[in-house]
């Protein structure tokens, strides 16, 4: 039986509450029952497909849509776009409406949640396919009952050019309706050390504008890690502050070079960064500024989930490493103005009940709370490998809740077992229902008896090609 869990686990600063293991059933928060599985992909069924990656996100009539990372009809299938329609009887009916597949030079292996644009049109990217650096791609629904989705290819990233490769994160639009995103490769520029490091560069942040029916993408920066030091690889999603600046991270690069980030010899910079884009009066000139360098444990290293705001205008973020047992952390960034900022760590992973080395982006919901998942981890007393009967050990969703002084306090909502419910949540966002509910996806567990070994990698999820879950907190 799983339970969700409450308790204040980590504080502004390094105070660590304790944790007691070993609690008895009745003394936890809440039962199994707050968890329902509306989806279970088999990976045969009709182009269900498997590994449902980035989360799930709702269109203005209410209906889900997510991706798939590989998997679809046929020979040369490569992932999907899915939507989960409400039924008029209650309850909802799953549908495939795009199939990627690179052998037709269409994108493949999306793992990054959707956006929508106000006429309906569905937004995306994937890392891989199109000119072998990936693709931005649009989604136009059917204009009369029955119809197909349309596709079309907004940018194709070329692995010899200097434009980027392998897109990473959530897109998003600036105001002017225009598109923003960034490449954990590509680009070029890079020299010395870092040659070895980056593929074609060591990644790029872009804009796409439309035009005459024409998507035009600008390169607003070329990351090199050299210079003040620059980052290395962005990664994850980017996020407007109310000055129309834009902010994310890099996974590696900065001023950091810490031998716990990797870097033995000292020298290389591989704790990643947090960046500010700044436009010129006309948005024509995009300025970068490293503006924040993970440094060790301390501050946390590796930020590989980009960043989001919060009701503050403050920066937040995961760092998949770092934190008092190296397990992770939640992190802060408070812009001071005139170029500087501060940290603070919100949140450190335990590598026990709340899960170890956390990926995944963040949600803001109600009242300042965050929310978010791990896709590792979640077991008592460290017992945290991910089986068909792990009993706790397959990933959590967690929330943290602003106090007034302010600290967070973590209430893990649900952790999987790696059964019928799931396992490996990957979420970049979460879904919030009209009624509170939280909608989201894992990679793995589900049907184990269709193949236990067909979806999953058996290294680390228990086998199932993944759920659709909601969440009653």
């Amino acid at each position: 039986m799983n339970y969700g869990k409450c308790w204040t686990a980590i504080s502004k600063g390094f105070a660590v509450a304790a944790v007691t293991v070993g609690l008895a059933a009745g003394s936890w928060c809440a039962a199994q029952d707050q968890e329902t599985v509306f989806h279970t992909f088999t990976g045969v069924e009709g182009g269900s497909s498997e590994a449902p990656a980035g989360g799930l996100t709702f269109n203005a009539s209410g209906d889900l849509f997510g991706t798939t990372s590989t998997g679809g009809v046929g020979e040369f299938a490569d992932g999907t776009v899915f939507e989960m329609t409400r039924k008029a009887g209650g309850g909802l009916a799953f549908q495939t409406i795009h199939q990627f597949s690179q052998a037709t030079g269409d994108g493949s292996n999306p793992g990054n949640a959707v956006v929508f644009d106000a006429e309906g049109n569905l937004y995306g990217i994937t890392p891989n396919g199109g000119n072998g650096c990936g693709i931005v791609y649009e989604l136009s629904p059917p204009t009369a009952t029955g119809g197909a989705w349309t596709e079309t290819f907004l940018h194709k990233f070329d692995s010899n050019g200097d434009d980027g490769c392998n897109p990473s994160g959530r897109l998003i639009f600036d105001k002017a309706g225009d598109l923003f995103g960034v490449t954990f490769n590509g680009g070029g520029g890079a020299s010395g050390i870092f040659e070895t490091l980056c593929s074609n560069g060591c990644g790029t942040a872009y804009k796409l504008h439309l035009a005459d029916g024409v998507w035009t993408q600008t390169i607003l920066h070329h990351f090199t890690g050299e210079g003040t030091p620059d980052g290395v690889s962005p990664s994850g999603g980017v996020a407007f502050d109310k000055a129309g600046n834009l902010w994310g991270t890099t996974a590696f690069g900065g001023a950091g070079d810490s031998s716990t980030c990797g870097d033995p010899d000292g020298g290389l910079g591989l704790c990643g960064t947090v960046f500010e884009l700044t436009p010129n009066a006309n948005g024509t000139v995009w300025t970068e500024s490293t503006l924040y360098s993970f440094v060790d444990a301390s501050t946390g290293w590796n930020p590989f989930s980009g960043v989001i705001l919060d009701e503050a205008g403050d920066l937040v973020g995961t760092t998949e490493n770092g934190g008092i047992s190296l397990s992770g952390t939640v992190f802060e960034i408070t812009p001071l103005g005139g170029g500087q900022v501060t940290e603070s760590i919100i949140h450190q992973f335990d590598g026990e009940a709340d899960g170890a080395f956390p990926a995944n982006s963040l949600t803001l919901g109600a009242a300042g709370s965050l929310y978010g998942v791990v896709s590792q981890g979640g077991g008592i007393g460290g017992e945290n490998i991910c089986t068909e009967d792990s009993d706790e050990s397959c990933g959590i969703v967690y929330k943290l809740t602003p106090g007034s002084d302010g600290t967070f306090t973590e209430t893990i909502l649900y952790t999987f077992l790696g059964g019928h419910d799931g396992a490996g949540p990957a979420d970049d966002v979460l879904a919030f229902g009209a009624n509170g509910d939280i909608f989201g996806s894992a990679l793995g567990g589900g049907d184990f008896d269709f193949n236990k070994t067909f979806c999953a990698d058996s290294s680390n999820l228990p086998g199932g090609c993944g759920v659709l879950f909601e969440l009653k907190p």
